[in-house]
């Protein structure tokens, strides 16, 4: 099996000819979603310098980790399994269950260069309003079996209120854009308040709105990111506030913040955002770039597809 990159007009002239048929054809995707990933890869620098050179590909690596999300799989021997049942024909040879864990500790730089990539190719950049929301992320509840957890050395309790849930873990900070393309997210121990989480959740961005629930109230924090950053925060208010939403505030919020909860739901329903098996942080950290690099790929083929940017599941499911 040859793994020279193919050209953009080749993947664009595959992409066609899936839209213009009337059902999807699996090989034509599958030979799709390899060739975006080939394309990618084959703008890299080729590797120099002493040392032995990589039994199994960045290629390979990033197709298995890239198949495990988008085919909801939880981990590396399913992913393996999955792969020998309905993908063997597009792989040379593939790792074994620790070896496939290991390079794909390796390639977190590469699986976050494929994110941006995607992201950059989707337009985000362009983009001036995001949505923000936290997600907890537990690895024990009170009811979990002892010792349940232990693994995980920046795990702390915390609290979500929306859904009255104890845990001990941690939360995942997550911003999209208003088709629920995903732009940026940081993962953050579970005890800091989501106020707390603002600074670095926006610390890259400058001149857009962006729209929270009432966990990320706080005046002061607003007027310091409009002032600074032309970040203009729009949250809804308590009943107790004397400061109201206006009109138009009270559309936005209607009209955008449920999209970010369809994300949410597709990320923890279908790529077990939270419950990914990982048993160490950074088992969870790896996990966690795997499943919004899938996801947003996931966008990405149903954009070139002319799909619902959001009707990932069916794509492999």
């Amino acid at each position: 099996m040859s793994h020279s990159a193919p050209s953009q007009e080749y993947i664009e002239s595959l992409a066609q000819s899936i839209r213009a048929a009337k059902e999807i054809n699996f090989q034509k995707l599958c030979e799709l979603l390899f060739a975006i990933i080939d394309y990618f890869c084959g703008q890299l620098p080729a590797q120099r310098g002493p040392g032995r050179r990589k039994t199994y590909s960045d290629n390979t690596i990033l197709k298995l980790d890239m198949l495990m999300h988008l085919t909801g799989k939880k981990g590396e021997t399913e992913i393996l399994r999955e792969v020998e049942r309905h993908y063997r024909p597009y792989f040379d040879e593939l790792p074994d269950q620790s070896r496939l864990w290991y390079r794909v500790r390796q390639a977190l730089p590469l699986i976050e260069q494929f994110r941006r990539y995607l992201r950059f190719q989707l337009g985000v950049e362009a983009e001036d309003l995001r949505i923000l929301d936290s997600l907890p992320i537990p690895v024990a509840t009170p009811t979990s079996r002892p010792g349940r957890g232990n693994g995980f050395q920046r795990a702390e309790g915390g609290y979500c209120a929306s859904k009255k849930l104890k845990y001990y873990g941690f939360k995942l900070g997550l911003l999209i854009t208003d088709l629920g393309i995903p732009d940026l997210f940081e993962l953050f121990s579970a005890r800091p308040h989501d106020v707390q989480l603002l600074d670095e959740l926006l610390a890259q961005l400058n001149r857009l709105i962006a729209l929270g629930d009432k966990g990320f109230i706080s005046d002061p924090k607003r007027l310091r990111l409009a002032q600074d950053q032309e970040i203009f925060l729009i949250t809804y208010r308590r009943a107790n506030q004397k400061l109201k939403n206006t009109p138009l505030e009270k559309w936005a919020l209607r009209h955008y913040r449920q999209l970010i909860e369809t994300v949410f739901s597709q990320l923890a329903d279908h790529m077990h955002l939270q419950n990914c098996g990982a048993k160490t942080d950074l088992g969870l950290v790896k996990r966690i770039m795997g499943i919004i690099t899938a996801y947003t790929l996931g966008i990405f083929l149903n954009f070139l597809l002319g799909r619902r940017l959001l009707a990932i599941k069916e794509l492999f499911a």
